[in-house]
């Protein structure tokens, strides 16, 4: 008896072992089968590609040099340390030489040990250190200049140091005393407002201002974008008293004035796509403005005669917002930046009707991977300078969020219509 009883226990001991087996063998193929199903929709989105209609006839007489790096570059200052992420970057005349403020980082995300760099040169060839910027527990990004009433103003905001968040904390401001010779930063404006664009007409200075909070929450109710105008660079006052645009998830405002003083603008909506916007000289902090659902990333305006262009990001895969059926606007606004990171991305000058206050593209400067922070100055009356970064140019052309692990370099062109 006792010896059926230890047998029949063998028996159900072998039992449990096979079903064990079993069940271990049936998680790990749902575990592999899971792995191959991301891995080839993670494939999928990296190839995608929504072909563009590039307006080539409103593009003729456009062309551009070939790019050539700047950072890192041999005319640089020698003892600059550069590290991989050279991004966030703007440039200005200021008297006999050319300014470029930009960040370097290990990575595209914030980072404390992110610096900011001023840079001034008389040639365009060989540059030399103006200032450098730390800030031991926070990153920096967005600098910006504003040469004005011969005085010249530099900006950025101070971010977190959580890589995997979006978290502006204060703007600050310099000014440039001297050659190499700078003011402290300097708190300027609201907590968590980010400065984008600044422009002058007819003796006042202009700025852009957006609400940088909770930019990247699915659940923002609210938007803030502003334009602000001031009689000495330091001393600002909004154009009226309700924002300018006011959409959950308004952000970065690139705006010019035409001949007349009437604007044109085109706004950065996160989790939805982009405005193009116009107001009457008359009446600038009234816009009417026109959604198209292409996200124009880090966008600048420029006027050429009487044409507005924008360069900003284009990603390769077409519209950022697709109404998707049965799944609800957070889980579409969900998926919008997953797909919108995990595809590929160009910088992209684009040209702006302003009938119908729409983008059209006209064509892809060379750029992949993480790319687009440009930013263009006049040279001469046909000609400008545009920076911008972009992975290296020779390498691997990679989805958004892998090319922001990769090195970045920044780049010059010259722009010229003929």
């Amino acid at each position: 008896m006792a010896d059926e009883r230890k047998a029949r226990g063998g028996l159900l001991g072998k039992g449990k072992y096979r079903y064990l087996k079993a069940s271990l063998l049936a998680l790990a193929s749902l575990f592999f089968v899971g792995l191959s199903c991301l891995f080839l929709l993670l494939l999928w989105l990296w190839h995608q590609s929504d072909v563009p209609e590039f307006d080539t006839s409103a593009a003729q007489g456009i062309s551009y040099s070939r790019l050539k790096t700047l950072v890192p570059g041999p005319g640089l200052p020698a003892k600059l340390d550069m590290m991989d992420a050279n991004n966030n970057l703007d440039a200005v005349r200021f008297g006999d030489r050319i300014f470029v403020g930009f960040r370097t980082a290990p990575n595209h995300f914030a980072s404390p040990k992110t610096r900011t760099i001023v840079l001034s040169s008389l040639d365009r060839k060989t540059w030399e250190l103006e200032a450098e910027v730390t800030m031991q527990d926070g990153d920096m990004r967005e600098p910006r200049f504003l040469a004005f009433r011969d005085r010249l103003f530099f900006h950025f905001f101070k971010a977190g140091s959580n890589p995997a968040a979006f978290e502006p904390s204060m703007s600050f401001q310099m000014e440039r005393l001297s050659k190499g010779n700078w003011t402290e930063p300097e708190p300027i404006g609201e907590k968590a407002h980010v400065m984008w664009c600044f422009k002058q007409r007819d003796g006042v200075a202009y700025r852009s201002v957006y609400d940088g909070g909770g930019l990247y929450s699915l659940s923002l109710d609210k938007g803030d974008v502003r334009l602000h105008r001031s009689e000495d660079g330091e001393n600002w006052t909004p154009l009226s008293d309700k924002p300018q645009v006011n959409l959950p998830y308004a952000s970065e405002c690139a705006f010019e004035f035409d001949e007349e003083g009437n604007l044109v603008a085109v706004v950065r909506i996160e989790m939805k796509g982009s405005l193009v916007c116009r107001a009457d000289a008359d009446d600038l902090g009234e816009w009417t403005c026109n959604f198209t659902p292409f996200k124009h990333d880090s966008p600048v305006m420029f006027r050429h005669g009487k044409d507005f262009y924008v360069v900003s990001r284009r990603n390769v895969a077409g519209s950022f917002w697709r109404d998707l059926p049965l799944m609800g606007e957070k889980a579409d606004r969900a998926w919008s930046l997953a797909r919108y990171s995990l595809t590929r991305k160009r910088t992209c000058l684009f040209k702006v009707n302003v009938e119908t206050l729409e983008l059209r593209p006209l064509f892809d400067f060379p750029s992949k991977g993480d790319t687009a922070f440009p930013a263009i100055m006049r040279l001469d009356e046909r000609s400008y300078m545009l920076l911008n970064y972009s992975n290296r140019l020779e390498g691997r052309d990679l989805p958004w969020l892998f090319g922001q692990l990769r090195p970045t370099h920044i780049y010059e062109t010259v722009l010229t219509f003929s």
